[in-house]
């Protein structure tokens, strides 16, 4: 945001005829950077540039999935299941060939033990249901603003992508209990600005009060410790003629 304020300014600045024109307000100039920002971005991502950028693109870290019927998203008439997002996904910016989405991953695949899943349409993905083969892969799409996989058991994926809008804590940072949830103000931190979604001032003046609390925790315990000195001989208390 405080990015956006600056860019606002140096346009005013630079355009003075903009500061007479009681029109044309912060607002309205604001907007017309975003949707310049995004129609780049759309261009370079259909060149199959920026893929690789990791402050494009925001991960969700844990993305809770329930179970659903097929002919939910399609018109297909099956008795399987699959599973579909709980909650609508924020806007997701779309390219020329699909939706501008760096992957879907099971919850534990930063660990090396998941994997990444691979795109379809639903429409592909009924056209499979209908031939007499195994489906050993797992597939997922997007419809209707929900993301859809064919595993029905997934409980939470995480899931990286480019969005349009703001992610609702409720989705960033949801309470499933599975570890990814809770994120700690010094995580949020280091997650860059991309990752902040809400909450920034509470946020880094917590992260503050947690660094000056751990420096007056270190200073009460600190301890200065002065070893005894050597003996300086046998005698140490010589009467005569008492």
């Amino acid at each position: 945001m405080a990015i956006l304020r600056k860019l606002v300014s140096d346009i005013r600045s630079t355009h003075k005829l903009l500061s007479t024109d009681s029109l044309i307000t912060d607002r309205a100039i604001a907007s017309e950077i975003r949707n310049c920002s995004l129609l780049l971005i759309k261009r370079e991502t259909n060149l199959r540039k920026l893929w690789a950028t990791d402050t494009l693109f925001t991960t969700i870290p844990c993305l809770e999935m329930k179970e659903v019927s097929i002919s939910e998203c399609c018109d297909y008439v099956d008795p399987c299941s699959i599973a579909r997002s709980k909650e609508k996904l924020p806007r997701i910016s779309e390219g020329n060939y699909q939706y501008v989405i760096q992957g879907v991953y099971s919850v534990n695949a930063m660990s090396g033990q998941g994997k990444k899943m691979k795109e379809i349409s639903v429409n592909r993905y009924a056209n499979l249901l209908k031939l007499p083969i195994i489906k050993k892969e797992e597939y997922f799409w997007i419809s209707n603003g929900y993301l859809y996989i064919n595993n029905p058991l997934l409980q939470a994926v995480r899931f990286v992508a480019f969005f349009e809008e703001d992610i609702p804590n409720s989705i960033m940072y949801p309470d499933c209990g599975c570890g990814t949830a809770e994120v700690t103000d010094e995580d949020w931190v280091r997650q860059g600005p991309k990752g902040r979604q809400a909450k920034q001032k509470a946020r880094l003046n917590s992260y503050d009060r947690l660094l000056n609390e751990e420096q007056k925790e270190k200073e009460q315990q600190l301890e200065l410790f002065i070893p005894a000195g050597p003996r300086l001989g046998d005698v140490v208390i010589e009467a005569n003629n008492v």
